[in-house]
């Protein structure tokens, strides 16, 4: 634990210097953009530690949760965070509700999945970032612990965000949101999740989300796009990686072309709800992001898209040590205030 904090303070202060100083350890440039100094110094860093790939999924999620703390936010106070669960198809969802509102009124709710390619990750990996989004956006979050791989593999994952989506909209009056003003988003693998309640409401006939925020989703479990090859290898998201995260989820290829595993499988987007996406400009799953873009705008749905050129995948975690990664944090807290609306 000592030396944990030691080397969390020691990558704090190095992250601290200037750019003009962590220039001296070189340049990245890809596309015509230039990797992020304070991003180029952190991924340095993080090469002193195994590769999660080479690693069993426990360990490579004390991993993760350990590098995320180097440089993820402090904890900001917020009046509300509760920790319960709600009934999944099998067992119970534990579920982590962040709100400022102490009031009787209901409130819009963001349901919230955590990446980690199905594999990794939890309510405590995304706790910094997704305290300081339910403050700065002034709407609740309602992030969700759903199963994960190879201890749950598909349709776990799947069903389990499918099933907290339909707790929040049949029961969200007794946690005190609006089950009429109920959104989805994630990061990565949550971002997959995000999509596939529409796709799975649709079918169903239930109510759709009001909106949907995906930073840099993993949505296509099938085909390896130009940025895969490119972006293979430095970027924290490997190809390897990828491929580790995959096999442990869903190790059926068969269950790849299930349209919710991989959204380019469905026929028609007419029912996607508007969609706030963020891209990573160092991102090996950048491609598929602008693919699923491009989509949507021939389906004529709602769509505002950013590109966070100097920053990777994984930034949503950064925001404590990468200038960069917070200020992509404060605009998709303006995207959440803008999809809800006035409250």
């Amino acid at each position: 634990m000592l030396w944990q904090k030691f080397e969390t303070l020691a990558a704090r202060a190095l992250l601290s210097l200037p750019n003009s100083v962590l220039r001296i350890f070189g340049k990245d440039i890809k596309r015509g953009r230039t990797l992020d100094p304070k991003v180029r110094t952190a991924l340095l860093l993080a090469k002193v530690k195994p590769k999660p790939e080479n690693l069993p999924p426990i360990k490579a999620r004390k991993l993760f949760k350990n590098i995320m703390g180097f440089f993820d936010l402090d904890k900001v106070e917020i009046p509300r965070v509760e920790n319960f669960s709600v009934p999944g198809i099998k067992h119970r969802i534990p579920v982590r509700l962040y709100s400022s509102n102490i009031g009787n009124n209901l409130e819009p709710c963001l349901l919230y999945f955590h990446g980690g390619g199905f594999v990794i990750g939890d309510l405590d990996s995304h706790d910094p970032p997704l305290r300081y989004l339910a403050k700065t956006s002034g709407r609740a979050i309602l992030a969700v612990d759903y199963g994960l791989g190879p201890e749950k593999t598909y349709p776990a994952s799947w069903d389990d965000a499918y099933s907290a989506y339909r707790w929040v909209k049949e029961n969200g009056k007794s946690i005190g949101v609006d089950p009429k003003r109920i959104a989805v988003g994630g990061d990565s693998a949550g971002g997959n999740l995000a999509i596939s309640i529409s796709t799975r409401a649709k079918k169903e006939k239930f109510p759709l989300p009001l909106f949907q925020v995906l930073i840099y989703p993993w949505i296509d479990l099938i085909h390896e796009r130009k940025s895969m090859e490119e972006y293979a290898n430095g970027y924290a998201l490997t190809r390897d990686l990828i491929r580790y995260f995959k096999y442990h989820s869903v190790p059926n290829s068969k269950d790849w072309k299930d349209p919710r595993v991989t959204p380019f499988q469905q026929n028609n987007f007419n029912h996607t709800p508007k969609t706030y996406m963020a891209i990573a400009g160092f991102d090996p799953l950048q491609d598929e992001g602008l693919a699923y873009a491009e989509l949507l705008q021939k389906a004529k749905v709602k769509l505002e898209m950013k590109t966070f050129e100097k920053l990777i995948h994984g930034f949503f975690n950064l925001g404590g040590s990468v200038p960069e990664a917070k200020n992509a944090l404060d605009e998709i807290a303006g995207w959440i205030r803008k999809g809800f609306g006035p409250k």
